[in-house]
């Protein structure tokens, strides 16, 4: 078999397939690449700790109505209903619909069924940007105190606290003092 030998660019593409790179570097002595070797640490393996699976906090898991695809939650306080009883629920509902959301834009979560809840274990679950607070005190939820109907944010979370659906419903000048903070929230 013959060698072929060519200079013709075309016919070398053909042939050299790989990329060739020139380098102008000094080739290295053998000695320094020696002492080189010997200078290397060798890598000494690292024990990572695992935790105990007791000590791994699960985060806490919730109940609600609502699918909370807008990030809104509303907490409310009701010890007879395990949700939230269908009068309040059509009457957050309509207060609701009248800022444009539907139940699928919210969670509504019935606090009195998750005792000693703090805002962190709220936001980790929710991650909620917004948080209305029907009937209860902010401080209830590790919340700094908050007059009520006034707009305060903590922890990038916006939330206010008001009346409660009851007295709303019983009461008209509540429930204009609330719709006036509400429909700017």
């Amino acid at each position: 078999m013959s060698t072929l030998h060519t200079n013709e660019p075309n016919a070398l593409r053909l042939f050299m397939t790989e990329d060739i790179y020139i380098l102008n570097q000094q080739p290295v002595s053998s000695e320094k690449v020696f002492i080189a070797e010997k200078t290397v640490m060798p890598e000494m393996p690292v024990a990572i700790p695992v935790p105990d699976s007791a000590a791994i906090k699960k985060p806490k898991e919730f109940s609600y109505l609502g699918e909370n695809n807008k990030y809104f939650l509303i907490l409310i306080d009701d010890p007879k209903n395990s949700e939230i009883n269908s009068l309040h629920k059509e009457t957050l509902l309509k207060i609701m619909s009248a800022k444009g959301l539907e139940l699928r834009d919210l969670a509504i979560l019935n606090l009195d069924q998750f005792p000693g809840t703090n805002i962190t274990e709220l936001k980790e679950f929710f991650s909620c940007s917004k948080l209305v607070l029907f009937g209860i005190k902010p401080q209830r939820i590790e919340l700094p105190d908050s007059s009520s109907n006034k707009v305060e944010n903590h922890a990038n979370v916006t939330f206010f606290s008001t009346f409660s659906i009851d007295e709303m419903i019983n009461d008209v000048t509540k429930k204009k003092e609330f719709w006036a903070i509400m429909k700017e929230f």
